[in-house]
């Protein structure tokens, strides 16, 4: 069939659990016949081709017109991870968020095709028998675990798979004695935040919010459908105008095991025109501000961005930048067919992740920013990675966008093994008062310079960033207050000695008021002047010469002193 304006067929390939974009052609018998001669060569599991159409006004509607599998074998495997989070001491810790991302990983063949998410599995007896009894999944995986996290721990694989060998015995044993327990309440009849409550009634924290778990995963199960269990959580997020507190947390939780499932993000997005396409928009996801451009309004990934922009769903959040992370790392290439793209499409996935906030996944995502920029060099090892650091600082227009990333980058394992690199860039950047002209733009106003300025030494002072590291580049940026502060003549601006000594003295005391100005050196500079209008003699008569009511005289002294005392003033 000839392509129609406006209209491509994608082949999308399946690879062990998910689909993955191969070719586009304008025709669609092209495009059958490449999907049925990629399947016969026994390398694919599977191929479907998909017609995109763009309308007139840009959005793009997508129909499937046909797909094909080859016969496989039944059986499942593990999925190779070469990492695992810090080791668990206890049974309980087995059930937080790492430990689930990395269950949804090793187990992702299993768990794509039986569409359970890893808190059904330690919550469901039936299900969680039915993992154990599938093939070697789970002494294969146990193994797997043991012997990444044995490690550098000085322990032997053996012992720790022993221990994790007794975790699931604990776990099963928890679960099946839950399975019996007949009065928990059904969430989808009374809610998820009635059912909370009469849990938390008669039960201890801790086996509050495991029953709640378990009343919860009895509705999930049910649903053999990655987008229905999203639509359903959704709902509980939302009941009576928002859950809060630890029943939000909680289905926050589960809602993150469902996004960790390797086909759901792409379901989610949709056809994407490249990698580097789908890891803006999952950042863009991640932090509520997915473009709406081109989606409808019942869209589900709005609808997800629309709660993470305005509920704490730290879960959820972590898990999308978690993909983000790893596919950063990976060999596929963030431009499909087109290698002289790469860069920009780096640069595009970079500036997305650095926002005036920090870096979107911190360390974690700066390291891999920094090792997928290596694939650009020639050099390796330690050469190689430091010529990476500098580099992408560089493709950072903004200094202030630097400083954020090499903060963020202090924080994680390449990090560490480069502090000496770390800390001499960020000196280059800040070390100087004469520095301060690369931090402002002079085409805003003061105000809107401090700001960014002041926000800035806030974020590196109460980051988690190494010591002295933090200590010396909050001093450093402290110092390029002061320094903008003397050189825009601020404080000679709002104590014009033109003006009325009220309006002089009140401009000075909100500019010391709490979250205005937060660096000592520049907060001590404005409120020497503050200190020097209060010892004038007749300070008092003179601030409120100009009103001659004794009434609103007294008023706005009081006033002013309540301010004086918000500002620290005593």
């Amino acid at each position: 069939m000839a392509g129609i304006r406006g209209t491509s067929y994608e082949v999308q390939l399946y690879q062990q659990d998910h689909w993955v974009i191969d070719s586009r052609f304008d025709d669609e018998a092209e495009a059958r016949a490449y999907g049925k001669r990629i399947i016969s060569g026994g390398k694919i599991e599977g191929f479907r081709v998909v017609r995109d159409w763009m309308r007139p006004d840009g959005r793009h509607v997508e129909t499937q017109i046909c797909e094909e599998f080859r016969a496989t074998s039944n059986t499942i495997t593990i999925a190779p991870i070469d990492e695992a989070p810090t080791a668990c001491q206890t049974a309980g810790q087995t059930y937080s968020v790492e430990s689930r991302m990395v269950m949804n990983r090793l187990l992702r063949g299993y768990v794509e095709r039986m569409v359970v998410t890893p808190t059904e599995i330690m919550h469901n007896y039936q299900e969680l028998k039915r993992l154990l009894d599938k093939d070697n999944l789970v002494p294969m995986a146990v193994g797997r675990v043991a012997a990444l996290q044995a490690e550098g721990s000085g322990k032997d694989s053996r012992s720790r798979r022993d221990e994790l060998y007794g975790f699931v015995n604990e776990i099963t044993e928890r679960a099946r004695r839950a399975s019996a327990r007949e009065d928990l309440p059904q969430i989808g009849r009374t809610g998820f935040g009635p059912a909370f409550e009469a849990l938390a009634a008669k039960e201890t924290p801790e086996d509050r919010d495991f029953f709640a778990r378990v009343a919860l995963s009895r509705d999930l199960v049910q649903m053999r459908n990655w987008l229905a269990k999203l639509d359903f959580l959704s709902e509980l997020v939302r009941e009576d105008g928002g859950l809060k507190d630890e029943p939000l947390t909680l289905v926050d939780g589960v809602m993150a095991d469902v996004l960790g499932a390797p086909s759901v993000a792409q379901e989610l997005l949709g056809t994407q025109r490249n990698l580097a396409e789908a890891l803006c928009n999952l950042i863009d996801l991640s932090c509520g501000r997915l473009d709406a451009t081109h989606r409808t309004e019942e869209d589900r990934a709005l609808h997800l961005s629309e709660l993470l922009a305005y509920n704490a769903l730290d879960e959820t959040r972590l898990v999308i930048i978690d993909l983000v992370r790893r596919q950063l790392k990976s060999a596929q290439p963030l431009h499909r067919n087109d290698a002289s793209a790469e860069r920009d499409a780096f640069d595009r996935v970079l500036t997305r992740a650095v926002s005036p906030d920090g870096v979107v996944g911190g360390g974690g995502m700066a390291e891999a920013l920094v090792q997928r920029y290596m694939r650009f060099l020639e050099a390796g090892g330690a050469t190689g990675r430091r010529q990476a650091i500098t580099d992408v600082c560089n493709r950072l227009t903004d200094p202030k966008d630097r400083v954020r990333f090499l903060l963020a980058l202090s924080q994680s394992e390449l990090g560490q093994m480069h502090a000496e690199d770390i800390l001499g860039a960020l000196q280059a950047l800040t070390g100087e008062p004469s520095a301060v002209s690369r931090f402002v733009d002079r085409a805003q106003p003061i105000k809107n310079n401090l700001e960014q300025l002041t926000k800035l030494f806030v974020h590196v002072n109460e980051s988690q960033a190494p010591d002295p590291l933090r200590r010396q580049i909050a001093e450093n940026l402290d110092t390029l207050l002061c320094a903008y502060i003397v050189n825009s003549r601020v404080v000679e601006r709002l104590d014009n000695p033109n003006d009325i000594l009220r309006h002089r003295a009140n401009r000075l005391i909100q500019l010391c008021a709490p979250g205005t100005l937060r660096s000592r050196k520049a907060l001590d500079m404005v409120r020497q002047h503050v200190v020097n209008h209060l010892r004038q003699p007749n300070f008092e008569r003179r601030y409120v010469e100009d009103i001659v009511d004794p009434a609103m005289q007294a008023k706005l002294l009081r006033d002013f002193f309540k301010l004086l005392g918000d500002a620290g003033f005593r």
